[in-house]
């Protein structure tokens, strides 16, 4: 229960009530806030206790430091408590010139300390970042823009590897496979075999494993160059994705590179996205935008020059 006499006593204080005043602009460590105030830290920590037991404030570490912020109470998580109509009240009251200059610089050297780091490390913050989180985790993002109840098809998912991030974003995902090797890749895959989700059919696009309707979401990633009859395929596509569903074609550029071809005996030497827009819109879907891929191209002299790639997506109607 509420103690009502210890949230104004804690109020009472005008050391506490510009603590509060500093606290309803920014989140701060006692370092910062002792530098704000020109108090010592021991004084500071004193007042800080007062406020956290009074439920004004709340604390959590960040590395070797404590950072203080207003509490849940405080912020309106019930726009009926004492907490949340003083805080409301402490919003409202001018803070002095001398303790603004004070909370500016604090914030102006935080901002200096990170440009410090950027412009020291330079062009290696790229390896940097995908030495430590990996190269996906950004579409893993992108992903959560998408429901989570949905059910995915992995049209071609060949050894897998776009397995993990569907199963970690969706609520169930079918991984479709004609070439049994390639299935058997897949269901190797750690991730896979952990996950609970993922369902593997045999089949491919001349007739899908799949219930018309049955999914939310189609990918198909790099499948179709390799299809006897895409228009065909894309018909599938549309036969198995329910209505208001959604459809993701990633594919190679209408091209000439002879070498690429023959390395990967792709059976259709790339598409024209125009016309692969029109076609999907004539397998039933609406909205339907395509836009260019950038790539990083051949990573070794063994492997030829490449074609350019593009992403088509699509609306079930």
């Amino acid at each position: 229960m509420m103690n009502t006499e210890a949230v104004f006593g804690a109020m009472a204080d005008a050391t506490r009530h510009r603590i509060m005043q500093v606290l309803a602009q920014h989140e701060l460590s006692v370092t910062e806030l002792v530098e704000i105030l020109g108090q010592p830290q021991s004084t500071v920590s004193r007042h800080l206790k007062v406020l956290r037991e009074a439920d004004l404030i709340r604390d959590s570490r960040n590395g070797a430091n404590v950072h203080y912020a207003l509490s849940a109470t405080a912020l309106g998580g019930d726009d009926e408590s004492v907490q949340a109509h003083l805080v409301d009240w402490v919003k409202k009251q001018p803070v002095p010139k001398a303790l603004q200059r004070r909370i500016e610089r604090i914030l102006e050297r935080r901002h200096a300390e990170t440009m410090s780091f950027f412009e020291d490390i330079g062009q290696q913050w790229d390896e940097l970042r995908v030495g430590c989180f990996g190269n996906s985790f950004h579409v893993e993002a992108l992903l959560g823009l998408l429901p989570s109840s949905w059910v995915v098809a992995d049209i071609g998912t060949g050894t897998g590897y776009l397995l993990p991030l569907l199963a970690a974003g969706f609520e169930k995902v079918i991984a479709i496979e004609p070439v049994s090797l390639l299935m058997r890749a897949a269901r190797s895959r750690p991730e896979v075999r952990e996950a609970k989700n993922v369902e593997f059919r045999s089949g491919d696009l001349r007739r899908l494993p799949l219930e018309d309707g049955e999914v939310d979401l189609a990918v198909a990633m790099l499948v179709l160059h390799h299809v006897p009859e895409p228009v065909a395929a894309l018909a599938e596509i549309g036969r198995a994705v329910k209505a208001d569903g959604g459809v993701v074609i990633v594919e190679q550029q209408a091209h000439q590179c002879e070498a690429f071809r023959r390395l990967m005996q792709d059976r259709w030497w790339g598409f024209e996205p125009e016309r692969l827009a029109e076609q999907v819109q004539a397998a039933g879907f609406a909205e339907v935008r395509w836009r260019e891929l950038r790539t990083a191209g051949p990573t070794s002299t063994a492997v030829p020059e490449t074609p350019g790639l593009f992403v088509l997506t699509g609306k079930k109607e």
